[in-house]
Order: C-alpha cells, then structure tokens, then sequence
C-alpha cells in the first residue's frame, strides 16, 4: 500500500509473422508499458504499420468527417454494438453515409452561408427604407459623393451650413440617426469631417437595384424559402443520425483502437525476420503475459526478464485499496511518485477527512456533505476524476457528521443540549432529547482545541520525517540519518509546548503524563517562559546532526519546522470559526423565529438561516475546511519527504465503451 506495485523489467521476442497477434495479445492483456525503441542500427530498426492501417487510416478520417457533417460529436449510443456487425456493415454504410451525408452537408452549408448574406443584406437596407430612394441611385456619379450611414447626433445642420450643394436626409431612431448625404465632390473632405464629429459609421450597401422596401420583403421571402429547403435537409440528416448515429459512434471507436494498434511496431524494433518489444509488467503478471503469448501466438513469440540498468526509470503504478484509491486524484494533482518512493496515498486516506471533519464537526453539515458527495457519484459516473471527488467528499463528510454527533454534539451550529452556565441558548433539546453531551466545545474550548491540533501536527510531521528516512536509506544513508536530526528538532519542540501548556488542557496533560513521561521533569525559567532542559537538549542535538548530514545551509529551515507545527493550529481557527459564524447567525435569527409569534416572520426567518447558513457556513466553510485540509497535507508533510516526478505506467490497452469484442 504504501509502496507501488513491484515491476519487472521484460523483453518480448518473436518471429516478425507473430507481430499482429502479439500486439493484439499485449493490447488485450494491458499489462505491458512499452518503452519506445529510438537506438537504430544496422540490423534493427524502427517497425512500419501493419498493413492494415492505410485503409483503415481512410476510413476513420471518413467516419470522422461524417460525424461533423452530423454533428453528432457528443452522441452516447444506447448500447455497445458487436465488432462483428460493425466490421460487417462498415464498408457499404461507409458508401451510403458518404453518399448522402456529404451532399446534404454540402448544401446545408451553402444554404445557411445564402441565408447568413441576404440577412446582412437586409441589415444594410432597412435603414434606409424611410427615405423610399432606389438603391441605385446611391452610387455610381462622377461629380457626386454619397455618404450612408448611422450617426450618434443629427449632422442635418451643420452639413447644410458648412458645405456647399449639400443634399442630407435623416432619420431619427431610439438612440442613434440614420444620415444620408449627398454633397458634390470638392465638398467631400469637409462633409466627412463633419459626419466623423457626430460619430457616423458607414453602411456597406448590396449591389442591387429598385426601392430598399421592395427589396427588403423580397429578401425576406428569399430567406423563408431558404430556410424550408434548410429544414428538409436537417429532417433528412436527422433522419441519418437515427438510423446511423451509433453504428457511427461505435465504429469510430473500434477503428481508432485498430489505428492504435497498428502503429504500435513505430515505437518497437524490427528486422527482416524477427521483432523486439521492450518494456515493463507488474510482476505477478508476467507469467499471465508468458501463457497468453504461447496461446495466441503458437510458440512464435516468447517474454523473457531481464535486469534493468541503473539509470532506466521503473514506471509507477499506485497499489491501493479500493476505497483508498479516490484519494489517489490528490497525488495526481501534484505528480507521480517515484518507483523507490513511499506513496502518501494511505496517509492522505487517513488525514484528509480528520482534518476535514475536525473543521466542520457538525452533523447537519456533514450528512448534507454526505449527500452532496453521494450525489456527484451518482450523476457523473462517466468522469473518473469526479467519481473521486465524490468520494472524497462523502469521507470527509462522514468525519464531519462524526465528530458533530460525538464531539461536538451540534447539528447545524446548534447544540444538542446548552450549556450548563447558559441554559436559556437555543439548542436542539426544544425539538427532541438527544442523549449526546459535548466532549468540546468550539466557542469555550479553544486551548484544548489547539492542543490537539498540534498533537495531530506533530504525528503528521513525524510520520513525514520518518517516510523521509526510509526513501533515502536505499541511496543516501547520510540524508537518512538527516531525517533522524530533524525528528529530534521537531520532537524538542513538542515537547517544550506541551511543558509550556503544562495542565492546562486535558491534552497536554495527557501527552505529559504518557508519551512525554520519559523526559525528565528537569526545567529552567528564562525570561519568564519555562524552558525544558531534556526537550532544549533534543533541539541542540538535532541542530548539530543537521549540520553534519545536511549542511549548514539546512539550519535555514530549522524555523521552519517550528512554523510547520505551528501551522496545525488552523484546524483549531477553522474550527472555531465556523462554529462562531453559525452562532452569529442563529443569534441574529433565532429569535425572528422563536419569539416573533408571527408565523410568517417565522417562516422567512427559516428561510433567511437556511439561506445563509447554506452559503456562508456550508458553501464557504467546507471549501476552506477543504482547502486547509489538503493544504496542510501539501505543504507540511509532503515537503519532508516527497519529490515525486516519476513516470506513470501507462500499459499498451484501450477501453470499449461502445463495442464489444468476444474472445
């Protein structure tokens, strides 16, 4: 679990006549992650596709001009279809949808481009169908310059004053004037300038004659004509997509899986009798590979083990349970883990929804979140990314429903019982008995709460450091020993806050009694904050090792384990906070609907805390919570021992969603 699953590095070889049924096998078995052959020499070189892939090149580009003409890219046929039948259908309904689909899509095309032109047409032309003056009659003089357009002002005036031999009509509309001007030629430079002062744009009218009204209906009728022939077409290309919508889907996938398969021997090596697949499979699979190979491909073709070298990187395939594996979208988030390293997948399992929970730690909002997580699994089956959002969602839910039953003892920022010092609060006690008292609470327990959020910190840390330690040993026992230093500084650090806090909290008085116990109860007072002499120890010891194992540059980085632990105290605000903003609010609204004794006040003071409560605690809190929970995961614990950049395995294989095959 917390290491990926071991790899073997393998070698396929076989007679270059076993080639198809080889990679036929390896795409069907999809445990084999190959790794593309670039070293050419005299003897081997990189493989030509199968002789299949030209016509089926051809086809596909087809089927996939096809489906565009159809406009059927997003269709999800009903149920998968045989790859029998669509083999036996593909070339005639090829023919057939080439035949009809291009020539009707061809037209349509033509049509809507017709249809698109005469409405810009009739754009230009009812400006000015006011002025009733023939379109032709707008251009085409020689000693006469026409400007038609639409202007923010009425330019009427100052053209008629400014330019001589001036002919203007106009037209005034909501916001703007349409201005026709007719000027002789030597007054065109003044006319323009005018007509730019009041803000005129041009209008570009069609080379068409007779009055602009006239023309317009006619274009109208034009359009209408269009647009029937337009809708004989779609009825037609829609009755194409029903008959044929997914055969198409279908044989687009099994054609793109036969083109995958077909230039897999561009990434192998092959000479004139024989081939060679490089490569990497899970190691309790190779005999699996070994078996079908003998099946399939009657002794032509055989998979052997061999050592890989040092410098070649062993591909990583995460190993987890099936409910651990949602939080395996985390990882991915950041990178692959390398092959030697620890994956933190189990850790995040673990974390993520304690640290989430511990924020909310409130049954209302942890069963909506539940729900809402359960929800986003049950719509969006088909996007694996969100099927683990949803999952993780409905984890950490379920920890906030947990702590709000049993540590909190509240449901929507209202406790199951109030407070002894306060029995007049609102509480869940007026609607039933709920037989649940608070082990905290987050208004009047903040030191305890603190308290264990750093306990939490310190475990997580440490459980970082120590993942640290274990990558390193194989390759640098000097670093690992580094993490055993910054183990002791941490540990120091602890220990001096849980000194500090003394008996103050049940936490820290447990830690001091239990895990802390050993350390002698040797202290010193130092500018009044007591100083434990055994925990100043540890973090000298630890300062001096990481000097000596990681270089006195890393002392730069002392502080920051410090603030590392330090951070964890989040949890605490978060918590704290969430809580104070729903008391805020059902303080401002409780008594609109307990005290108003008017029902339909009290209604809409439901309404309004619903609303706010959903928005601002619900909406606004479980995003933070989530935030801060994934944050502290990121930034605290990864740093002490992930590096990650390794390469993900990525086996020959394809999904089928809409074909099937029979073995």
């Amino acid at each position: 679990m917390l290491k990926p699953e071991e790899m073997t590095r393998v070698v396929v070889v076989g007679s270059i006549e076993s080639l198809d049924a080889t990679i036929e096998c390896l795409y069907e078995l999809g445990v084999l992650h190959l790794i593309d052959f670039t070293e050419q020499d005299e003897e081997f070189r990189i493989g030509q596709p199968l002789p299949t892939a030209s016509d089926t090149s051809q086809k596909l580009l087809k089927l996939r001009s096809i489906i565009r003409s159809l406009e059927i890219e997003d269709h999800k046929p009903a149920r998968a279809m045989h790859v029998h039948d669509i083999r036996s259908r593909m070339d005639q309904a090829l023919v057939t949808l080439d035949l009809n689909t291009s020539s009707k899509a061809d037209s349509r095309q033509k049509i809507q481009a017709l249809v698109r032109e005469k409405e810009g047409e009739i754009r230009a032309l009812e400006p000015i169908v006011p002025f009733a003056i023939p379109v032709e009659l707008f251009d085409g003089y020689d000693n006469l310059s026409s400007f038609v357009g639409i202007c923010k002002t009425d330019p009427s005036a100052a053209l008629t004053s400014k330019v001589a031999e001036c002919e203007v009509f106009a037209d005034a509309r909501k916001s703007d004037v349409v201005v026709v001007a007719f000027v002789k030629s030597e007054g065109r430079t003044e006319a323009s300038k005018i007509l730019a002062e009041h803000g005129f744009q041009e209008i570009k009218l069609p080379k068409v004659k007779g009055d602009p009204d006239e023309i317009v209906v006619q274009l109208r009728k034009q359009i209408k004509e269009l647009e029937a022939d337009l809708a004989r077409i779609e009825a037609d290309l829609d009755a194409i997509r029903k008959q044929f919508a997914d055969f198409i889907i279908s044989s687009d996938e099994h054609l793109s899986i036969e083109i995958l398969k077909a230039e897999t021997p561009l990434r192998i090596a092959t000479s004139a009798n024989s081939f060679i697949i490089d490569g990497w499979a899970p190691s309790h699979r190779v005999d699996e590979i070994r078996t079908a190979l003998d099946t399939m491909c009657c002794g032509l073709a055989f998979i052997e083990t061999v050592s890989p070298e040092k410098s070649e990187e062993t591909p990583v395939k995460l190993k987890n349970p099936k409910p651990v594996k949602p939080f395996e979208f985390f990882i991915n988030l950041v990178s692959t883990p390398k092959y030697e390293e620890i994956d933190p997948t189990l850790v995040l399992f673990i974390t993520f929804p304690l640290f989430f929970g511990f924020m909310i730690g409130d049954l209302g909002f942890g069963l909506s979140l539940v729900v809402l997580g359960a929800m986003i699994r049950w719509k969006f089956k088909s996007s694996p990314d969100l099927l683990k959002l949803g999952a993780i969602i409905l984890a950490g839910g379920f920890m906030a429903s947990v702590f709000g039953l049993f540590v909190f003892a509240e449901a929507f920022g209202v406790p199951f019982h109030p407070p002894v010092e306060n029995p007049d609060e609102h509480s869940w006690e007026v609607i039933a008995n709920i037989p649940i008292h608070p082990l905290l609470d987050k208004m009047r327990d903040s030191m305890e709460m603190i308290a264990i959020s750093l306990v939490a910190g310190w475990i997580h840390l440490t459980v970082g450091f120590t993942f640290g330690f274990v990558n390193h040993y194989p390759h640098s026992k000097k670093h690992a020993v580094g993490k055993i230093a910054w183990l002791l500084v941490l540990f120091g650090l602890f220990a001096e806050m849980m000194v500090i806090a003394g008996d103050a909290t049940q936490t820290s008085h447990f830690m001091n009694s239990t895990v802390l116990s050993p350390i002698p109860d040797v202290s010193a007072d130092m500018i009044g904050i007591k100083v434990s002499m055994p925990a100043l120890g540890l973090i000298v010891a630890g300062v001096l090792g990481i000097v000596v194992f990681e270089g006195a540059m890393a002392l730069t980085e002392v502080v920051g384990v410090f603030t590392n632990l330090v951070s964890y105290a989040r949890l605490a605000a978060m918590a704290i906070g969430k809580g104070a903003v729903a008391v805020a609010f059902n303080f401002m609204l409780f008594p609109m609907i307990f005290e108003s004794g008017n029902i339909v006040v009290a209604i809409l003071g439901v309404l309004a805390l619903f609303v706010s409560q959903a928005f601002f605690v619900f909406f606004i809190g479980a995003l933070s919570s989530g935030i801060q929970a994934i944050r502290l995961n990121y930034v605290e614990f990864f740093l002490k021992f992930f590096e990650g950049g390794g390469t993900e395995f990525s086996p020959l294989s394809y999904e089928r969603k809409y074909s099937v095959i029979t073995k």
